[in-house]
This record gives structure tokens, sequence and C-alpha cells, in this order.
């Protein structure tokens, strides 16, 4: 007998080309479930109750834990739409034999050409320029900017798509220096310690990964050994930065820009809302990834993921010591 997958989407079946769902429907029995919003736990658990595999994006599932894959002692793989898994434990997974697949490279290109797009629009004030013509604020606003060549960039994190932020970045004339804990890699980048790349890079930008009820990695403690005036951005997830800490930064002088693809606890504070509107502070609400490419890329490698669950030739697996370290986003 076949087994069963239940496969989470906005669209259902039409989220897939014809040939994908022939060939997901070849490997198993598939359901399709429409969803634009999140499900509650006891009605997911009842979803997934016959399932072996569940195909899961994060807009329908926003975490992944105890409150129904306990429920579910069937279920023995899980295909996610997304590369990062800081949304899912784990850990409780390996220990109920729960395979775990994710997208390791669909969104690489976008993801480090949207970082590229937010050092433009904090360099070149693109926004606070579209602001005062549009009579947003005071026409007086001041939008010089500067220019990338010759600047440092700071890179944290050199896996996928830090190294590819590294070659766009010396498209540009930049100087790139690079710090990564896990290894030693990413050609034309300078590889400093964490210390020498806070001190000395006008723009610094994270790449890597946040865990699964992780703290701030990056808070006052970073942020005091910036370079004045320098700029930060982070294209992974906000649970990395201390949103306070940036506000009170910004308003000491220390930071000039912080631009996060993510959301912003502060958003709707007076002190946060004076710094959007004055162009210090830019959000882009995790979009870094969204592109017609991604899309493409993305079904037909987690098709590939679920049918490797289902006939038990599993690939992009995440492992508990992987997630731990970041390896995984490598």
């Amino acid at each position: 007998m076949s087994k069963k997958a239940v496969l989470i989407t906005a669209m259902g079946r039409g989220n897939f080309t014809p040939e994908q769902a022939a060939r997901l429907e070849r490997a198993g029995q598939i359901t399709y479930i429409k969803s634009l919003e999140p499900i509650p736990p006891a009605e997911l658990a009842a979803l997934l109750m016959d399932a072996d595999v569940a195909g899961l994006t994060p807009r329908s599932v926003p975490s992944i834990d105890a409150s129904w894959i306990e429920q579910l002692p069937k279920l023995r793989g899980i295909a996610v739409f997304a590369t990062g898994v800081d949304y899912i434990d784990v850990e409780l997974l390996e220990e109920r034999g729960i395979k775990l697949s994710n997208l390791p490279e669909y969104s690489t290109v976008s993801v480090a050409e949207h970082t590229i797009g937010m050092l433009l629009t904090m360099s070149r004030r693109i926004h606070l320029s579209q602001d005062r013509v549009r009579g947003r604020v005071p026409f007086g606003t001041s939008v010089k900017g500067w220019e990338l060549r010759g600047r440092t960039i700071g890179l944290i994190g050199l896996g996928r798509i830090g190294r590819y932020v590294s070659e766009l970045a010396q498209a540009f004339g930049m100087r790139v220096v690079g710090y990564d804990p896990i290894a030693d890699r990413g050609a034309g980048v300078t590889k400093v310690s964490l210390e020498e790349l806070l001190a000395s890079s006008d723009v610094v930008s994270l790449h890597y990964p946040s865990k699964w009820k992780g703290a701030h990695h990056f808070g006052q403690s970073q942020l005091r050994q910036m370079k004045p005036g320098s700029y930060l951005i982070n294209v992974s997830r906000s649970a990395l930065v201390d949103d306070a800490a940036v506000v009170a930064s910004i308003e000491a002088g220390y930071l000039k820009g912080y631009a996060v693809d993510d959301r912003f606890s502060l958003a709707g504070t007076a002190a946060a809302d004076r710094l959007v509107a004055e162009g210090r502070i830019l959000q882009t609400g995790h979009t870094a990834w969204y592109s017609e490419e991604v899309i493409e890329r993305g079904y037909e490698t987690w098709a590939d993921n679920v049918i490797g669950l289902l006939t038990d030739r599993p690939q992009h697996l995440v492992t508990a010591a992987e997630e731990r370290s970041g390896r995984f986003a490598e």
C-alpha cells in the first residue's frame, strides 16, 4: 500500500504544475488542502491524522511543535517550503523519528539581490527620495547619499547567500570582510574576527540562521562595537537583532540606519515611527525570497522532497545537530 501525503498550500493542487502533480501522485496517495491563513493546532492535527508525510508552508503552519506533532503517531516525514527552520522544534522531530526536508538553495539569488537592493536604498536614500516627492516628508529633507565603491561591507555568515552577496558587493567595488564561525570560506573575502569586522565595516550584513526559541544574538554589545555612522542590514530573521537596542543606537548616533526584511517589533511606537519617517529604518516584511524564479525552483524541489520522503529516498534532510550549528544553511 502506498504512503499518504497531505500537502497544504495557498492554492492546493493548483500550486503545482501538471507534471509535478503527476509525479507526486505516482509516488503516493496525495491530498491537497488549500489554506491562506494559519491553521489552529487541533485542526492541523485532524487534517494530518492519516498522513505519513506532510508538505507544509510557514504561511499555513507558522510553528511546527508539540502542540500538534504529538497527536500524530503515524507521521514520519515533513517537507517544508522554507530554508530556515527556526520555527521548527527539530529536536522533537528527531525524538519522534520524523524526518525533515527543507529547501536549502531555492532563494539564494533573490535574497542576495534583495540585500544589495536594501543597501542601495539606504545608501542612495531611494525610499526617502520617494517620500519627499510624494509630500510625505518636508521638501527640504536631505536625500544626499553615498557611493558603495571604496566602502567596506562586513558579512557575518558566509554560507550560500553570504558568498553571493560578496560577489555582488565586489562588483560595486566594495571591500568585503567576513566572519563565519563554522568554516573559512568565500572567494574575495578578507577573513577577520567578529570584533574587527564590526569596527571596520561601513555596512554590516547578517547572513546566518536564527534558532528554535533562540535569544537575540545581535544587540547592544555588538552595536556599540560597530564603526560610528555605519549601517546594519538583516535579511535573515528579525529575531537575531534586538530592535530596542537598534532604536537606541540610532538615536544615540552610533548606528546610521537599519534595514530588515522581516517584522520590526517596535513598529508603531513613537521612536520607531520617527526613525522610519527619517529614512533610518527600512522594513520590507520578509519579501527578499519572493520572486518568480524562487517560486518555480521552490515547488520543483518541494515536490522532489515530498516524493523522496514517500519513497524512502529522502533528500535535503535537516538534523538537530546541523540546526544547532547552523551548518544546514551553508
